[in-house]
């Protein structure tokens, strides 16, 4: 019997600012190409959430699209806790990571309640963070582009998933006596938060890999992940030796704003 996979993109035309959709098809792709029947569902303001998902993700924008999709999403807040509670693969970008915060503060000192899906508390800057990231993870090097002016705080340590090697990232992470260090993406069972873009995981197969196999395991499922991807990988390590060379080569890195 044919495995189904059902993954749900919330508010695609709201919150999709960086090319949210590529992870979707990182996803998508990998897993057909496994032999699973992919359905697809995005779900705008005022859709009703599908059942029996798999996988949710969440992308970027600006403050105008938190503030527009906030009362649906707050709507929600039960079914996508008890989601993530139960071990639903979840990905979120961005503003989709900050909305599923405890709650963001903005340059204004205004609170937007978020649903606590991640234990940690998100507060605007005005440092924006612009450039090439290298990330040092337990799947792996972890790298894109980072494009954000906020600042993550929680206090529970297992929740940093990776260690900056080049860039800035989103939160501080413990360092030895007078040195800083920085850490980016948050892991709470199956569920990851990012500031990376590029899109994120057509970038990352480790990621791709890591995500679908904790699908997989909640469905009790046997896939083979590496089935007919060789273009795939092949593909994204082409581009990953790119930005490599740039974060460590004479080329560009950041911007300085």
């Amino acid at each position: 019997m044919t495995a189904t996979v059902r993954i749900a993109q919330l508010y695609p035309a709201t919150l999709g600012f960086t090319g949210d959709r590529g992870n979707v098809r990182a996803l998508r792709v990998r897993l057909e190409h496994a032999g699973a029947t992919v359905e697809f569902f995005p779900v705008a303001i005022g859709d009703e959430l599908p059942d029996g998902l798999d996988i949710i993700i969440i992308g970027n924008g600006p403050l105008s699209a938190i503030r527009s999709v906030h009362t649906d999403l707050l709507a929600r807040g039960d079914s996508i806790r008890a989601f993530a509670a139960s071990g639903g693969a979840l990905l979120a970008i961005g503003a989709g990571a900050e909305l599923l915060s405890r709650g963001i503060t903005t340059l204004d000192g205004e609170l937007i309640e978020g649903l606590g899906v991640f234990d940690l508390d998100v507060v605007r800057t005005r440092d924006r963070k612009v450039g090439y990231i290298v990330v040092d993870t337990s799947v792996g090097t972890v790298l894109g582009f980072e494009d954000h002016a906020s600042e993550w705080t929680f206090s529970d340590p297992t929740l940093g998933f990776g260690r900056v090697v080049s860039g800035r990232g989103s939160f501080a992470v413990s360092a030895t006596a007078g040195e800083t260090a920085r850490g980016e993406l948050v892991r709470a069972g199956n569920a990851f938060a990012s500031n990376v873009q590029g899109p994120l995981l057509p970038l990352n197969p480790n990621l791709v890999r890591e995500i679908l196999t904790a699908v997989l395991a909640r469905r009790e499922l046997v896939l083979d992940l590496d089935r007919n991807v060789e273009s795939l990988d092949s593909h994204a390590a082409g581009a990953r030796a790119t930005i490599e060379a740039l974060v460590h080569g004479k080329g560009f890195n950041t911007i300085q704003l």
